[in-house]
């Protein structure tokens, strides 16, 4: 059972297991979604980061005690990534990290669209010299600006001058993305290879749990 901390605090059912959902749907792996208290808005600077890492630390250990066999950090920023796993006998994934390894298996052109002010460390160190820059949507600070008709436009405007920057695949490096299931729209408007955070952590945790992608997976869990 994949465990999933969603790094902001969320009061209907339906959005606390969207994220889980969509991996249920993809992969079938069961899933068991859980919310930081304290933290509507989410993560999106150091301030509210550090704020979630002990947050994230308690949740990990809880879904550990659970039975959960992964856990999935739901934040492209991987905030407290590291500090989890040394706590925790079962892989933890990072969403951000997850995606930027999946990038690179398909191309050495990347970009990045965030909604931070700069690219999270993770994806960043992962992506190395494919790395070709970021763009962030305009009047975009927090995932919740990403439900909004103009987050979303700002989003498609963000994407395509990457492309026009010359990335060959996009990072989506916010979870956010995924709620608005952006990564499809951007593949069919404008042609290229979106990667979605939550299902690159759902791929990335269905390998580990059949087995088949152990290699890769160390790998993630490592960088």
């Amino acid at each position: 059972m994949l465990g999933i901390i969603r790094v902001i605090t969320l009061q209907e059912n339906s959005a606390i297991q969207l994220h889980g959902a969509l991996i249920e749907r993809r992969y079938g792996l069961p899933v068991i979604s859980r919310c930081i208290p304290d933290q509507p808005q989410g993560v999106y600077d150091a301030q509210t980061e550090a704020e979630s890492i002990p947050k994230i630390i308690t949740l990990a250990q809880e879904l550990e005690q659970q039975g959960c066999t992964a856990i999935g950090i739901s934040c492209a920023a991987d905030p407290a990534l590291t500090e989890a796993r040394a706590v925790v006998n079962v892989p933890v994934l990072g969403a951000g990290s997850c995606a930027a390894h999946m990038a690179m298996a398909y191309s050495n052109r990347v970009g990045v669209l965030t909604i931070l002010e700069e690219v999270p460390p993770h994806i960043r160190s992962i992506l190395g010299d494919a790395y070709i820059g970021m763009d962030r949507p305009d009047g975009v600070t927090t995932t919740l600006d990403l439900g909004t008709p103009a987050g979303r436009a700002g989003a498609m405007a963000g994407a395509a001058r990457l492309v026009e920057r010359g990335a060959e695949v996009l990072v989506l490096a916010c979870t956010g993305f995924a709620t608005i299931g952006l990564a499809s729209e951007l593949e069919e408007r404008l042609g290229i290879r979106a990667f979605d955070p939550i299902l690159c952590l759902g791929a990335a945790a269905a390998a580990s749990a059949s087995g088949a992608g152990a290699s890769a997976a160390g790998d993630m869990r490592r960088s």
